[in-house]
């Protein structure tokens, strides 16, 4: 069965092929929340979900009629029967019912994780909503076995990511109580980040009359750029007015589960997620008297619902409507990025219309600006769209046609200077995270990658694959130039293509080809042939 995406064949997933994906919570009989909402959601996204069962409830939309805990004996069955035979790639946990099953997860996440991670060769992240009500306000855990402030808090330090709402953000971090009773949310979600050395998103959190912004304070993740660890990172989405909103909180969670399954790192993931609700809440529906329920209406792909990024710690990244940059004059199509000045024109006398100079390692400054100054030379030679990386003083200087730049240099460089200077900008993205942020600033063009192994460049990242890129076009395509770059080759020059992106970048393809501007036209043809 394929996942609602469209037809194209690269975004068909056979059932064999869902990641599977723990839900940890309780049924709810009105089929909103909990265990129910988390099925449809994994389901819905790619996974295959697996259920632990806390406890049962029996709800409708208007009450929570009575409120039943799973005995600790049949939760330590369900979890090892599982991990025997169906491993997570993400387990996402919901109410815990008691005081006896908040410490019987976390000593079991506590022994039992690290096997199943070595038996799968990957990190399992855990996504834990430390749900106390239901959305109507009723208590979802026994009243006379609730657990303490230090349960949550050691079962906190067991996860990957912990995603509370003020109420519960607020019973978190009560310890501090006497010290700040009026602490504000930045200081709650810091104060329960450092005590349990986890990540927090703090979802539902501060909000404008038309915006909903959710705040992580980000400590410790995976396949991230150094620049992006140790944030506070607001994700902005228009607020949806709507009494159909009965389970966001189990959508959000088993959302960012299911995308982490499928090998999204998690800021990535909260993205996919994020939209996945937006798009939940505006196709919502009511079935009952009381607050109706969000639709499950398949991957998002259209860019109103994702997030837009707020990143207070770089004020550049606001600085979208200051700055504009030269568009491209013509498809990049096949496009060399080359760090020798013989092979860049090679390919321009072949007929690239556009080639990238990236020198990374300078061992002479005064002998890299001379470079810098031959390959602008060479554009203008053979009125070509010659991009220089990284350094762009010294493109600004002598008058490049534009600067290509990483996610880590827009960080420190002056974008005003290169807007004032009329430059084109080709920004590098790898992932959802990086693309919604980068297209904030409208570059010239988007770089994704790197979609294949490569040995060209150390990346934190991980290979995108097909099936991702398929889906940042779908995101992004007719809305800015799209560029895949990273292992291409002829070989998968087809592939690639059907992925409908833009154009394509090539490095050893040509770089390390013996007669460079031959290997340019043969990619170039194939790319005419198949696009």
């Amino acid at each position: 069965m394929s996942v609602n995406l469209g037809a194209e064949p690269l975004l068909q997933q056979s059932n064999n092929s869902r990641p599977v994906v723990w839900s940890i919570a309780a049924s709810d009989s009105g089929g909103g929340a909990g265990i129910q909402a988390d099925n449809l959601t994994i389901h819905d996204l790619g996974g295959h979900s697996c259920n632990i069962v806390t406890g049962t409830t029996a709800q409708n939309s208007t009450v929570v009629a009575g409120v039943e805990a799973t005995s600790e004996c049949m939760l330590l069955a369900q979890l090892n029967c599982l991990a025997n035979d169906m491993p997570p790639q993400a387990i996402k946990i919901g109410v815990l019912m008691n005081v006896s099953q908040v410490r019987t997860i976390r000593v079991w996440l506590q022994n039992e994780l690290g096997k199943l991670e070595a038996q799968l060769g990957r990190k399992i992240p855990v996504i834990w909503d430390p749900v106390m009500l239901a959305t109507a306000g009723q208590a979802l855990t026994e009243s006379n076995l609730s657990p303490s402030l230090k349960d949550y808090l050691k079962l906190a330090k067991q996860v990957s990511l912990i995603t509370p709402n003020y109420q519960e953000l607020d019973f978190l971090t009560q310890e501090n109580a006497n010290q700040d009773e009026q602490g504000s949310w930045q200081q709650k979600i810091e104060l329960l980040k450092n005590s349990t050395n986890t990540n927090v998103l703090f979802t539902g959190g501060e909000q404008a009359d038309k915006i909903a912004t959710d705040w992580l304070a980000a400590t410790k993740l995976e396949h991230t750029s150094l620049h992006h660890q140790q944030q506070l990172i607001g994700f902005c989405t228009n607020k949806i007015v709507t009494a159909n909103n009965h389970g966001t909180g189990c959508t959000l969670s088993s959302a960012i589960a299911s995308a982490m399954a499928l090998g999204h790192p998690m800021l990535d993931a909260i993205c996919i997620a994020k939209a996945y609700v937006t798009q939940g809440l505006v196709k919502g529906y009511q079935i009952g008297q009381g607050p109706g329920v969000l639709a499950r209406d398949g991957w998002p792909n259209k860019l109103e619902y994702f997030p837009k990024i707020e990143m207070p710690r770089y004020p550049k990244l606001a600085l979208q409507h200051k700055v504009s940059f030269a568009k491209v004059k013509t498809p990049l199509q096949i496009y060399p990025v080359t760090q020798s000045l013989k092979v860049l024109e090679q390919v321009l006398k072949a007929g690239a219309l556009t080639v990238q100079l990236r020198i990374k390692q300078p061992k002479d400054i005064s002998l890299l600006e001379e470079d810098i100054q031959q390959a602008i030379g060479l554009g203008r030679k053979y009125q070509a769209q010659v991009f220089i990386n990284d350094h762009w003083q010294l493109a600004i200087k002598h008058g490049a046609f534009g600067v290509h730049l990483g996610q880590e240099d827009v960080l420190e460089v002056d974008l005003e200077q290169i807007s004032l200077a009329g430059l084109a900008l080709g920004l590098s993205s790898h992932g959802y995270f990086e693309m919604l942020l980068i297209q904030q600033l409208s570059p010239s063009y988007l770089a994704i990658g790197h979609i294949f192994p490569t040995p060209t460049k150390s990346m934190p990242s991980q290979p995108q694959g097909l099936q991702k890129l398929a889906r940042y076009c779908q995101l992004l395509k007719g809305k800015i130039p799209l560029v895949a770059i990273g292992g291409i080759e002829q070989q998968n020059l087809a592939q690639i293509a059907q992925t409908n992106v833009d154009d394509v970048a090539v490095v050893r393809a040509v770089e390390q080809a013996e007669n460079p501007g031959l290997s340019w036209k043969n990619l170039q043809h194939q790319w005419e042939a198949c696009s």
